[in-house]
C-alpha cells in the first residue's frame, strides 16, 4: 500500500500524524518489566505468601488490615497462545455464550496476571510469611504486589454483573 500525501491539508498536520504515527508504533514495541516479590506456598488447605527478604520491609503494618489485595502471575497460563486467546466461554460455565477474556475472569489473557482478595490469617516475620486464608494461585506462583484492602474505594456498590454470574454464584446477589 502506497503512502498517500493528498490525504493530509497541510504540512503540519503531516507532521503531527507522523508524530502521533511513530509514538503508537514506540509504545506497540515497548517491553516491561516485573519482578516478582514473593511466592505462593500452598500445602493443603494452608495458604501463605513467601516475600523476598529485600520486599520484608515492605509489609511493614500490613498487620494493621485484615484483607489485602495480591496480585500474581498465571504463570501457567503464559504461553503464545494464551496471551493470543480474546474469546473465551467463562469459566465454571460452559453454557453461555463466549466472551471476551477483559469481561470474566478466564487465566488466559493477553498478560496473564491474577489477582485474589484474602483476609490475613497471620505474619510470620522470621520466615517472611504472610499467612492467608485461600488464593486460587497454585503453589509456586510469583507474586507481583499486595495492596491493602480498602472498604471505602475498593468496594462498589449496586454494581452491574453479567447474568450468568449472577447465575453462577448466587451468594453475592
Amino acid at each position: 500500500m502506497a503512502f498517500n500525501l493528498k490525504r493530509f491539508s497541510s504540512i503540519v498536520e503531516l507532521i503531527c500524524y507522523d508524530y502521533y504515527y511513530i509514538t503508537w508504533m514506540m509504545m506497540m514495541s515497548m517491553k516491561y518489566s516485573i519482578i516478582p516479590i514473593g511466592y505462593v506456598e500452598k500445602s493443603g488447605s494452608n495458604v501463605s505468601l513467601i516475600i523476598k527478604d529485600s520486599y520484608w520491609a515492605a509489609t511493614t503494618h500490613l498487620d494493621l488490615f485484615s484483607h489485602i489485595i495480591i496480585l500474581w502471575w498465571i504463570d501457567g497460563r503464559d504461553n503464545p497462545s494464551d496471551r493470543q486467546t480474546v474469546l473465551v466461554f467463562p469459566p465454571r460455565n460452559k453454557g453461555t455464550d463466549q466472551s471476551g477474556v477483559f469481561a470474566c475472569r478466564s487465566p488466559a489473557r493477553p498478560n496473564p496476571i491474577g489477582h485474589t482478595i484474602a483476609k490475613v490469617e497471620g505474619i510470620v516475620v522470621t520466615k517472611n510469611q504472610i499467612i492467608v486464608d485461600h488464593m486460587d494461585a497454585e503453589s509456586g506462583s510469583p507474586i507481583i504486589d499486595i495492596k491493602p484492602y480498602l472498604p471505602s474505594s475498593d468496594r462498589v456498590e449496586d454494581a452491574k454483573v453479567a447474568p450468568w454470574f449472577v447465575d453462577l454464584i448466587p451468594r453475592y446477589y
